[in-house]
């Protein structure tokens, strides 16, 4: 009878061993296979550029910052995993009359010159919090990575007589921000980034964003 109980009980240890096994293969299956098939953030929205040459002052001065004709952006971000994902930004923007860019102070088209058109093309790379805070809804983050920035030609009022000739330059760019998610699909955006010209004449600037995100489900 002990041998019997014996073999009885390992019988019903191996059986809770398979099972919770099976179990645990179960919920690593699903969540394979919801991050395969939740994969994609798509993102709408509003973004704010200071080239004013003034690094980290006057912030918060108006004329620094320009949000001009079409101050738009479109983003498309894969999630690698938990923690990590690869973000694709479509950045344009206008910098008009009366705004500080690079020191000098734009003559723009009220006034018979030319505004500056902006067009930036960014790829970065993202580590999320939200595993390590345990948050499904409050999403901070931070990134870095590369991109192209294209500055179109311009006049100043200090010197309008002389066309600034457009630009394009590769940036290293750095910065932080949160998603906070209000349902499985929708959430909003808050971004700052600052972007580092890597050719030594090429000029620095930073940029904010607020936009609305969409995960495809």
């Amino acid at each position: 009878m002990k041998k019997i109980s014996y073999i009885l009980l390992l019988t019903l240890i191996s059986i809770n061993i398979l099972s919770a096994q099976k179990w645990n293969d179960r919920k690593e299956n699903n969540r394979k296979n919801l991050q395969e098939n939740n994969r994609w953030i798509l993102g709408f929205g509003v973004n704010g550029l200071n080239n004013s040459g003034d690094v980290t002052k006057n912030l918060t001065k108006a004329d620094n910052w320009t949000f001009a004709k079409i101050p738009f952006y479109l983003s498309a971000e894969v999630i690698l995993d938990e923690q990590f994902s690869l973000a694709s930004i479509l950045s344009l923007n206008y910098f008009t009359e009366g705004k500080i860019f690079e020191s000098e102070t734009i003559f723009g088209k009220e006034e018979g010159g030319n505004d500056a058109g902006y067009l930036a093309f960014d790829m970065n790379v993202k580590y999320s919090f939200s595993k390590l805070l345990d948050s499904n809804a409050f999403e901070p983050y931070l990134f870095t990575g590369v991109g192209v920035s294209h500055f179109g030609d311009y006049y100043t009022q200090e010197n309008p007589a002389e066309l600034i000739q457009d630009i394009s330059i590769f940036t290293f760019n750095a910065g932080f921000g949160m998603n906070y998610w209000f349902s499985s699909n929708w959430g909003v955006n808050l971004n700052a980034t600052g972007k580092w010209g890597i050719a030594a004449t090429s000029t620095n600037h930073l940029q904010s964003s607020i936009g609305v995100l969409y995960h495809i489900k």
